[in-house]
C-alpha cells in the first residue's frame, strides 16, 4: 500500500488469529511486522515525517515541511488541526475521521473492525525507497513509479499504471494487486483513503447509505449513495457535504458527508459555514480552496496518466464540478435555488463535541475463499491523535 512512505512492501495477507486484547505492545509490534517485513529497507533510510520514519525526497538530503496549513489550520503530513469554528481545513497525509462501523472485505474475508482510521486524500511522494515495491507492481525499473508527493492517490496510482505500462488496479490469478485493497485502505497500520464500500450495503432494498464514519467534526460520513434503489447520488459542496436527512436523524436535515468515487473521496474540508445567526451553508469550491495555503499558489503541475494529460494543483483539496482542482466550474449544487445549499434551525448548526484519538485497528484474517491480496503496505505516517473538533 501506499500513502508516501508508508509505501514500503508489498503484503501477502496469509490467515491469522485476532491480537489479543491485553497483548504486550512489543507482542504486537512483532506481529504486524511480520506481515510488512519488506518495510525494514525502507525504515533503514528514514529521516522524515513526524515520526522519523520517511525518507528524504529523490535527490534531496533535508526533509520536506509540505505546504502550509491555511488560515485554519490544514496541514500537509499531520493530523487535522483544531479550529475555533468552521469552516476548517483538514489533514492533507493524516487522520481526518475514523469509522464506526465494521466491515469485510469480500474477497479476503478480512474484517475491518469499528474505529479503522480515515487519512485525507494525498500521497507523499514515491522515491528510491520505493523502488522495489514498484517493480514488484509491474514497474521495470522501479524508478519509473517515482512520483512527488501531493498527488491524491487514484491520481497516483493511474500515474504509476501509465509511467510503468501496466494496469492497476489489477487482479492476477486469486491476488489483488494496487496501491489501495478493494476497501479503499491500506497499511499495516490500517487506514482507509477511499471507497469504504465494504462497510455499506448495496442491495435490492438500500435507498440512502448508511454511516460510515465520523470526522473530526464530530459530523458523520455515509456511503455514496443518497438512494441506491433510484441509482441517486447526492449533490455535494465542496467539503464532500450537504444538508439532508439521514437515516439516523429523525427526520431532521443535518449537515452529512458522503463518501465519493473521485477525490476527495472523504472531507474536503469541514463544514458548513455560518452566513448569520440560525443560517448555514454550504462550501463552494473558493470557499474551501480559501482554507489551505496549497491552493492556487502558483505550483500547477501537468499529470498524465492512461487517459489523458491535466493540469493539477498539487495539496490542494478542493475539486469542481468537472474534478479538476485548478477549474472553477462550480458545483452543481450551487445552480440550483438558495434552498438547496443552505439550511435554518438548530439541525444545521455545527456539533460541539469532539471525537477522541483514533488508531489503527488489528484485522481478523477470513479464509473462507482462500484468496489473497498483494497490497502494498508500510509504516503509518502519523501515530498522532486526531485533535479537538472543528465546532
Amino acid at each position: 500500500f501506499v500513502c508516501g512512505s508508508e509505501f514500503t512492501g508489498p503484503q501477502h495477507r496469509s490467515s491469522r488469529l485476532p491480537l489479543p486484547t491485553m497483548a504486550p505492545p512489543s507482542a504486537h509490534s512483532m506481529r504486524l511486522r511480520a506481515a510488512v517485513a519488506m518495510g525494514a529497507m525502507a525504515l533503514a533510510t528514514a529521516q522524515c515525517g513526524p515520526a522519523k520514519d520517511q525518507p528524504y525526497p529523490a535527490g534531496q538530503s533535508v526533509c520536506p515541511t509540505g505546504p502550509p496549513g491555511g488560515t485554519h489550520g490544514g496541514t500537509a503530513t499531520g493530523d487535522s488541526t483544531a479550529c475555533t469554528a468552521p469552516p476548517c481545513a483538514g489533514s492533507l497525509l493524516g487522520d481526518v475521521g475514523k469509522t464506526v462501523v465494521q466491515g469485510t472485505d469480500t474477497r479476503t474475508g478480512t474484517i475491518m473492525p469499528v474505529g479503522e482510521n480515515i487519512y485525507g486524500p494525498f500521497e507523499a511522494g514515491f522515491t528510491s525507497t520505493q523502488d522495489d515495491i514498484l517493480a514488484s507492481l509491474g514497474c521495470s525499473p522501479g524508478s519509473k513509479g517515482h512520483l512527488a508527493g501531493g498527488i491524491d492517490t487514484n491520481t497516483a496510482e493511474q500515474m504509476v499504471a501509465f509511467q510503468c505500462g501496466v494496469t492497476l488496479p489489477r487482479v492476477e490469478g486469486t491476488t489483488y494487486v494496487s496501491l489501495l485493497d478493494e476497501c479503499g485502505g491500506h497499511t499495516k497500520e490500517y487506514h482507509f483513503h477511499e471507497k469504504m464500500t465494504c462497510l455499506y450495503k448495496t442491495d435490492a432494498n438500500s435507498t440512502h447509505s448508511t454511516k460510515v464514519g465520523q470526522g473530526i467534526d464530530s459530523k458523520y460520513i455515509y456511503g455514496k449513495w443518497e438512494d441506491y434503489s433510484k441509482t441517486k447520488l447526492p449533490l455535494l459542496d465542496a467539503c464532500g457535504a450537504h444538508f439532508g436527512v439521514t437515516p439516523d436523524s429523525s427526520g431532521a436535515a443535518v449537515y452529512h458527508y458522503h463518501v465519493q468515487d473521485m477525490p476527495p473521496f472523504t472531507f474536503g474540508c469541514f463544514g458548513p459555514k455560518q452566513t448569520s445567526t440560525g443560517v448555514y451553508k454550504m462550501l463552494t469550491v473558493a470557499e474551501c480552496r480559501a482554507l489551505y495555503d496549497g491552493c492556487g499558489n502558483g505550483d500547477t503541475v501537468t499529470l498524465t496518466t492512461p487517459t489523458g494529460s491535466k493540469q493539477y494543483d498539487p495539496w490542494c483539496p478542493c475539486w469542481d464540478a468537472d474534478g479538476s482542482n485548478v477549474g472553477t466550474k462550480e458545483l452543481a449544487v450551487f445552480s440550483g435555488d438558495a434552498s438547496t445549499y443552505t439550511c435554518t434551525g438548530s439541525s444545521c448548526a455545527p456539533s460541539s463535541s469532539n471525537i477522541g484519538s483514533t488508531s489503527g485497528s488489528t484485522r481478523v484474517q477470513g479464509s473462507a475463499q482462500g484468496l489473497t491480496a498483494l497490497t502494498l503496505a508500510g509504516v503509518l505516517l502519523s501515530m498522532a491523535s486526531l485533535s479537538p473538533a472543528c465546532a
